[in-house]
């Protein structure tokens, strides 16, 4: 899992337009006749993550405001101007080779599908343990710990130029429960915990054991440092070119209808035509897709028209155990990681590089033992940085460092004969911390 965090700014009719028209292209040929928009996951830290229900698209429309969907009711002073916080969003997903071999095996795309929903209930979890929110008059604000969180996930099978891409949509409402009342998340709090949620999001699926049975079952072996089903790497390439090139025909359609049509939208049967169009055009003779089952078809036909052929028998599972990690050199190398980075870090910044350690020694187990060894890596690497700040600071702000970047400042000084050093790089560690901002300055 990779990629940044967006802050959704808006009306909820926007997103809820894009969420439907995102989908309405390919996906609509494996989402059945009334399947909800969004999956709706409420969690508090001492409950964990519960089930929400599915959202209707008025319901989610409504969730997206700041509303109950269920009862209409809102959630505290609800802002309607066009700058108002939405929701922030993080995308579940993975190498396009998980999706490949999901294509290729319905019980291998079960298991995936099943082991995204349970990473994205884990990053779910820990951010109710870790997210804030801000009480106090405007300068003196101080952030407090959110009490309750809403989540909303939204499910999408294809990449938009149509090739597989099995992948999440998680949502974090805006809107919290702290302090007795509704409140505002702490949007730039979660922005600087996105290692944590990307490590936790990877680690989550390549350590899942029922994917990975069900990717040894099919004869697939998997890089423990990329995370790529080895056999299906060579193939990615080649596909996504087909891939962009079903795009930018699509592209070129609408295109020139938007030129005929000014000031009109595109209805979904008009875009499926299109995309139908896209997969004709250069290969007339191939069958277009119509749903789900024809589509996965189609891009099995082109793997093996590339030259792709299933292993004939299943591989051995070997999983490294969690008991014979050597935990103080993880611990050590995990920081020697961040420090090459970065002058400074956070807790979740630790916990991301963790996760990344964990799932790179090839560990397969249930999530609580691979959380419980990621919590007990990340304490420990907590504990062995250097604190810059004495004072009683939020969690997101990145205010440790380590011997070793110290001793690279200290030499940069000593080289420089400055006050303090002047270079880039992982020297530099000294920090300062504005709670009325609430920003952090390394310098």
């Amino acid at each position: 899992m990779h990629g940044g965090l967006k802050v959704y700014r808006g009306s909820p009719a926007s997103a809820r337009s894009y969420v439907e028209a995102d989908r309405g292209r390919v996906d609509d040929y494996y989402l059945a006749e009334g399947t909800g928009v969004a999956q709706r996951y409420l969690a508090s830290p001492e409950s964990g993550v519960r089930d929400g229900g599915t959202l209707t698209g008025d319901a989610y429309e409504a969730w997206v405001g700041g509303y109950d969907p269920a009862t209409g009711a809102p959630k505290g002073r609800v802002r309607t101007d066009a700058a108002a916080v939405r929701f922030v969003e993080v995308v579940v997903n993975g190498p396009k080779t998980w999706s490949l071999a999901a294509a290729l095996d319905p019980g291998t795309a079960k298991a995936y599908d099943a082991a995204q929903d349970r990473a994205a209930q884990q990053i779910i979890g820990w951010l109710a343990q870790h997210a804030t929110t801000r009480i106090g008059p405007r300068g003196r604000q101080v952030q407090v710990p959110v009490e309750r969180i809403e989540a909303a996930i939204v499910r999408h099978y294809t990449s938009r130029a149509g090739d597989p891409h099995r992948h999440l949509h998680l949502q974090i409402n805006a809107r919290v429960w702290a302090a007795g009342k509704w409140r505002g998340l702490h949007t730039v709090g979660v922005r600087d915990m996105i290692d944590a949620i990307n490590g936790i999001g990877h680690a989550a699926v390549m350590c899942d054991p029922q994917f990975r049975r069900a990717l040894a079952d099919r004869g697939f072996t998997l890089d423990s440092q990329t995370g790529e089903v080895n056999e299906l790497a060579g193939f990615v390439g080649s596909f996504s070119a087909r891939a962009r090139q079903i795009g930018k025909n699509v592209e070129r359609y609408e295109a020139a209808w938007r030129d005929t049509h000014p000031g009109q939208e595109p209805g979904p049967a008009l875009i499926r035509l299109w995309d139908r169009r896209a997969w004709s055009e250069a290969r007339p003779d191939k069958v277009v897709p119509t749903d789900g089952t024809v589509l996965t078809d189609r891009w099995i036909d082109e793997l093996h028209r590339l030259g792709f052929r299933s292993p004939t028998h299943p591989t051995a599972l070997h999983a490294a155990r969690p008991g014979t990690l050597d935990r103080e050199a993880a611990v050590r190398t995990v920081l020697s990681r961040l420090g090459a980075k970065r002058s400074a870090w956070n807790a979740a910044d630790i916990r991301g590089q963790v996760e990344l350690l964990i799932s790179g020694k090839g560990m397969i187990a249930d999530p609580a033992v691979r959380i419980e060894l990621a919590e007990d890596l990340t304490a420990r690497a907590v504990a062995a940085s250097v604190p810059l700040l004495n004072d009683d600071i939020p969690e997101h702000i990145r205010a440790l460092t380590s011997r070793d970047v110290l001793g690279v400042e200290a030499e940069c000084r000593s080289v420089t004969g400055a006050s303090s050093c002047s270079l880039s790089g992982p020297g530099c560690a000294r920090a300062s911390y504005s709670p009325s901002a609430g920003q952090t300055w390394i310098g």
